[in-house]
C-alpha cells in the first residue's frame, strides 16, 4: 500500500506493503499466549498513538498501488509495484496544500522453510509458508508543484522477514514481520527499522478468497534514535478471479517528528498473480 512519502517529506519518504494472499482451509486448536501477545502489541501501539498532540496537523490522503507477483520457482518469486499518493489537504497550515508523490520498486521472495499447506492456489503464495524473506529496491520522487519547489528524492535498500502461524482459535492467523529500510533521502543515509503483527481470517464467498485483516505497526528511526510513528490498518482483500485481486483499507498514521503529524488515508491496491 502506498504511504505519502513525499508528503512527509521532513521525517520520510514512501512505504508501500500489505499484500498478505489468502484462502484458510483448516483450523486448530486455540494458541492462547500468541492471542494475547497480538492484543497486547496492537493496544501498546495504539495507547502511543493516543498520546499525540490533539492540535497536530493532519491530512486526508488517497494512496493507489498496483503490484505484480510472477512466479520464479516453487520457493521463489518477483514482486513488482508501483504507487502514488496524493493529499487532499492538510489541516493546521495556512491554506489548503496539494502534494503528490510516487514510488517504483523491484523485490525477490524467498522462502525459508517448507510449505505446509500445498493445496492452496498460486496466488496464495505467502499463505502455505511459515517463514520467508524478501529483498529489495525501491525509488520515490514528489510530482507536480513541490518538484520544483521542494524537491524529494529517496534510494531503498528493503530487507524483511516475515513469520505466519496456521489458523489458530475462530481460524485467525497471526503474522509477523520485521522490515530493515536502508535509506538515501535527497543524499543523507539513515535506517529505519519496523515492526508489525497482522490478524487476519481466510473466508470464502462463491469461490472466491475475501480476507478481512487488522494490523499495526511500529517505527523506529536512526536519525532520532527513537520510535517516532505508529501506523493502524484496516481492510479486505477480494478476490476477483485467479490473476487478480483488489485490496481496500483504512489507515491511520501518527507521527511525531513529521508535518502533518496524522494522517488518514484511503489505500486501493490492485494485485496481479502470474
Amino acid at each position: 500500500m502506498a504511504e505519502g512519502g513525499a508528503l512527509l517529506r521532513r521525517y520520510t519518504g514512501l512505504n508501500p506493503y500489505r499484500g498478505f494472499e489468502s484462502l484458510s482451509l483448516r483450523q486448530i486448536p486455540s494458541f492462547s499466549t500468541a492471542r494475547r501477545g497480538a492484543i497486547a502489541f496492537i493496544a501498546a501501539v495504539a495507547l502511543a498513538g493516543a498520546t499525540a498532540p490533539a492540535a497536530a496537523e493532519s491530512s486526508s490522503q488517497f494512496w493507489p498501488e498496483l503490484d505484480g507477483y510472477f512466479s520464479l520457482s516453487e520457493r521463489t518469486r518477483l514482486f513488482l509495484m508501483a504507487t502514488a499518493s496524493r493529499a487532499e489537504q492538510v489541516q493546521g497550515q495556512s491554506g489548503g496544500v496539494s502534494r503528490q508523490d510516487m514510488q517504483v520498486g523491484v523485490h525477490l521472495d524467498v522462502t525459508l522453510a517448507p510449505t505446509f499447506r500445498p493445496d492452496l492456489t498460486q496466488g496464495d503464495w505467502q499463505r502455505n509458508r511459515y517463514l520467508w524473506m524478501r529483498i529489495g529496491y525501491r525509488y520515490g520522487r514528489s510530482l507536480g508543484d513541490l518538484e520544483a519547489s521542494d524537491p524529494y528524492r529517496e534510494h531503498r535498500g528493503i530487507f524483511e522477514l516475515t513469520g505466519r502461524t496456521p489458523p489458530l482459535a475462530g481460524g485467525l492467523e497471526y503474522v509477523s514481520r520485521f522490515r530493515w529500510d536502508a535509506r538515501d533521502v535527497n543524499d543523507v543515509d539513515s535506517n529505519r527499522y519496523r515492526l508489525r503483527l497482522q490478524v487476519e481470517k481466510s473466508l470464502s464467498y462463491e469461490g472466491r478468497a475475501v480476507v478481512p485483516f487488522v494490523n499495526a505497526e511500529a517505527f523506529y528511526d536512526t536519525r532520532y534514535d527513537a520510535w517516532i510513528r505508529e501506523r493502524y490498518q484496516a481492510g479486505v482483500e477480494i478476490q476477483l478471479n485467479p490473476s487478480w485481486r483488489l485490496e481496500p483499507a483504512l489507515t491511520y498514521q501518527s507521527d511525531s517528528r513529521a508535518t502533518p503529524a496524522r494522517i488518514n488515508a484511503l489505500g486501493l491496491t490492485l494485485k496481479y498473480f502470474h
